[in-house]
């Protein structure tokens, strides 16, 4: 048989092939699309009520107002968001509160295995309270310990005052990976789930993990970071060791110019914005600030409701069975939730960090954590401790 009698037998063979190919490459996207709009984790997708707390601010009333962040236009289709934003200053605490609503739902972003919010290995995998259609991001030195025991209570565990609750382990809290993926995108992606998260400014949050693990924890500061950072192949080739980072464990500045960056992952002083993916941002419902925690943890709590009897988290046990010491069983109070905060956390006041930052100190923070501080689902006020005038003096006597 010659080659251009064979060609027509390898033809229709081909074609079969491609075809083949074509049909599983739509069927694969077929059910990836289905997953998503499909409501297999409940039968229907109750929107909850959003108690707004409005204060001195106000509320766009613009139907066709659209504010861009990050390179994505929020439009107000969809239900308004919370977006509290309470700030501090040097010249006093202000409350401002953002609006903004989530993507359009119809052309969400896909989940994957490997995101950072869903992956075994990540450090920031969500908090879920099913009952209250609440997806919570515990991030270190924002009240993450605090949060996490009141889910535990909420949700009727017994050891919510245990003194260490910090790993799953430990909690026992359900997490956003130990459901499937398509549960786990609906909760990322239905308007019908809440997604909070409370920050911090990057100043009051560096120095408050710097006293928490160099100072208070000094032992085993020593013990587990100065290791990690002697034995860093660049530190090696500077002559750093592992008696350096001993005797210098209590400088800040050291601290800063080489724990957190030779130890850059660390979740109590790696960039927020790192935590979670990229894509994930613009789906928060709540962005709150640690220097409001009270106020703003009220505010968030006052705007989840039970699925079952509608009653609010704050209702239910926010509002009293509280006390000024967490871990306190023997002690637990009737003040309001966090209205009163252990002294140990209280970091984040100007005189407290005038004793700890110097101008150079305030420039590297402002540089290594711009991510932090000018991101634009933030809205973090501008910190600044030292005056330009002042640091242009400070050089002059060097």
């Amino acid at each position: 048989m010659i080659p251009s009698q064979l060609s027509k037998y390898r033809r229709p063979a081909t074609l079969a092939k491609i075809c083949i190919v074509l049909i599983i490459v739509v069927c694969i996207a077929k059910k990836e699309f289905t997953a998503i709009h499909s409501l297999r984790f409940s039968d229907e997708i109750v929107v909850p009520k959003i108690a707004f707390d409005l204060g001195d601010t106000h509320q766009t009333n613009d139907k066709n107002h659209s504010e861009t962040s990050g390179g994505i236009t929020h439009e107000n289709k969809l239900t308004s968001i919370d977006f509290d934003a309470s700030r501090s200053d040097s010249k006093g605490s202000e409350t401002s509160t953002y609006w903004h609503t989530i993507p359009d739902v119809k052309r969400p972003s896909f989940l994957r295995g490997t995101d950072l919010i869903f992956s075994s290995s990540g450090q920031n995998v969500p908090i879920v309270n099913e009952e209250y259609r609440t997806v919570f991001f515990p991030i270190a030195k924002c009240g993450s310990t605090e949060f996490k025991r009141f889910f535990l209570r909420l949700q009727g565990a017994e050891n919510w005052c245990e003194p260490c609750i910090h790993t799953k382990y430990d909690n026992g809290l359900r997490l956003l990976n130990d459901y499937n993926i398509e549960e786990a995108q609906e909760m990322m992606t239905s308007p019908g789930w809440n997604r909070a998260v409370f920050i911090r400014s990057p100043k009051p949050r560096l120095l408050s993990a710097f006293l928490d693990k160099a100072i208070k924890n000094k032992k085993f500061f020593i013990k587990k970071f100065c290791p990690q950072w002697a034995k860093d192949k660049t530190v090696k080739e500077n002559g750093g060791s592992l008696e350096e980072c001993a005797e210098k464990h209590d400088s800040f500045e050291f601290f800063l110019h080489n724990i957190t960056t030779t130890i850059s992952n660390n979740g109590h002083w790696r960039t927020i914005h790192s935590m979670v993916d990229k894509k994930w941002w613009p789906y928060m419902t709540h962005i709150a600030h640690m220097e409001d925690l009270s106020g703003g943890a009220e505010r968030f709590l006052k705007s989840i409701y039970s699925k079952f009897d509608n009653v609010t988290a704050w209702d239910r046990i926010g509002r009293t069975g509280w006390g000024a010491k967490e871990g306190d069983c023997d002690n637990i109070g009737n003040e309001t939730f966090l209205a009163k905060r252990p002294s140990e956390h209280k970091t984040n006041a100007k005189d407290k960090m005038l004793q700890y930052y110097t101008p150079e100190l305030e420039r590297f923070v402002d540089e290594h954590f711009e991510d932090d501080i000018n991101n634009p689902f933030f809205h973090f006020n501008k910190l600044t401790l030292f005056p330009q005038d002042e640091e242009n003096a400070t050089k002059s006597d060097r």
